[in-house]
């Protein structure tokens, strides 16, 4: 009975941590097992009988043998309380969860490398120049007249179109004062193709015969006095199914100044183009007072300028200054309409040729000098895409439509005006393959 007794007072000291996990037993050097700290307990009521180590669930080491000394006891019994209070520590990191106890112990900060703060160094200076170089190209140009599209341009599914090469629009308008209204003297395309690194130029005669919306077939050149620079495109894309969304125009009225920030324009010269030089600039002295001066006047054979249409004149190249070109440009009355757009190509030549001498230094000052005198509807974002072409060497290529392949005749419109008259679709197959040479669907080979 009182070994019984003994078993229940031992079952009720060790109900209270029922349900802790069983525990190995370790010999030690005094002969005696101990259990590792409790896990948890359970109630009194569920206890089970230990008499076996396999299935008990103590809190405190079970003494199966005399102790060797009280020393030891008490070291045993310390031990065992700090043995409960790690556990206990543990258990409440574990239910804090992982990520909380990350938080709790965050890694030390990593200090920078040398090379890492460099790095940091060039990216900032980098940031700083492009600002710079963004604020340098807005300035440059400021003076820029730009004039958004909004009307319907014509472009259709007709059209080829390849995203690096751009067509633009240019129009010269022969106002002879500062509005840009009127009849576009010249007409033209030009292509800034940056996948073969070319500029080229497509010129349409002023009297070809077109289809102008609205207004039925007429002069090409009368597009741009009916309704702007919208209608001029729209009739450029419905008639030589292109893809121009933007435009350029000049006046001729200050296309001299243009000429004049390049430095002149080397030409070569007849002597029958000379006194039509005078005469035009003779002209251009009674339309605009204090414009022309003397000087701009072509010198005969004998380097005098006396007679501007009785003197002899000689062949010779020269360097003309802005009046001077511009009058060069509007020569027709020895030639053809047709020789006037040659003219007018040569000297767009000429400024390409003026622009390669010139160092990359010198073009933000010319860029903010010729914008001023251009309208255009391209911003500063889309010159900007357009500039690559600047640094692969520039060379112009030119065009004139119509020629022997279109086969032009001349006629009448129902209005009395004279007029080319050409196929118009095979024009445009011409266009085509001069823009986009082996990628156009009318390339025939080389």
């Amino acid at each position: 009975m009182g070994k019984q007794e003994d078993r229940k007072s031992q079952g009720r000291h060790a109900s209270r941590d029922r349900q802790q996990p069983a525990r190995r037993r370790e010999p030690l050097r005094d002969n005696y097992y101990y259990e590792e700290p409790s896990r948890g307990g359970d109630s009194f009521d569920q206890f089970e009988d230990i008499s076996s180590s396999s299935g008990g669930y103590r809190q405190d080491f079970e003494d199966i043998s005399s102790y060797s000394s009280s020393r030891k006891r008490q070291e045993d019994q310390r031990e065992l309380r700090s043995a409960a209070r790690r556990e206990e520590r543990r258990k409440t990191d574990t239910r804090q969860g992982r990520g909380e106890a990350q938080r709790s112990h965050k890694p030390p900060k990593k200090k920078k490398s040398p090379a890492r703060r460099v790095l940091g160094v060039c990216l900032a200076l980098l940031v700083v120049a492009l600002v710079g170089l963004a604020g340098a190209f807005l300035f440059v140009l400021s003076g820029l007249q730009v004039a958004p599209l909004t009307g319907d341009l014509g472009t259709g599914s007709s059209a080829y179109t390849d995203s690096m090469v751009k067509n633009i629009a240019l129009f010269g308008v022969d106002a002879r004062d500062d509005s840009n209204e009127g009849r576009s003297d010249v007409l033209a395309v030009l292509t800034v193709d940056n996948r073969r690194g070319k500029l080229k130029l497509t010129s349409i005669l002023r009297d070809s015969q077109v289809y102008i919306d609205g207004y039925g077939y007429d002069k090409a050149t009368h597009a741009y006095a009916y309704g702007g620079p919208e209608l001029a495109i729209r009739t450029l894309n419905q008639n030589f199914h292109l893809d121009i969304t933007d435009y350029v125009t000049v006046n001729f009225a200050e296309m001299a100044q243009i000429v004049d920030a390049f430095g002149g324009v080397e030409i070569t010269l007849t002597a029958d183009e000379k006194r039509e030089i005078n005469r035009n600039l003779w002209d251009l002295s009674q339309e605009t007072e204090g414009v022309i001066r003397h000087t701009d006047f072509m010198a005969d054979a004998n380097g005098q300028v006396v007679d501007l249409l009785g003197s002899t004149y000689s062949d010779s190249t020269e360097l003309l200054n802005g009046n001077q070109a511009v009058a060069y440009g509007r020569i027709r009355e020895i030639d053809s309409d047709d020789a006037r757009v040659s003219r007018q190509q040569r000297v767009l030549q000429a400024l390409v040729a003026q622009l390669k001498k010139k160092n990359i230094f010198q073009y933000p000052g010319l860029i903010r000098e010729v914008a001023s005198h251009c309208e255009t509807s391209l911003g500063a974002g889309k010159l900007l895409s357009l500039s690559p072409i600047v640094l692969r060497g520039l060379s112009l290529e030119t065009l004139s439509i119509p020629g022997e392949e279109e086969a032009p005749y001349g006629g009448y419109t129902d209005s009395g005006s004279w007029v080319y008259i050409y196929d118009t679709e095979l024009a445009a197959q011409h266009i085509s393959r001069f823009i986009y040479e082996e990628d156009s669907p009318y390339y025939g080979g080389a």
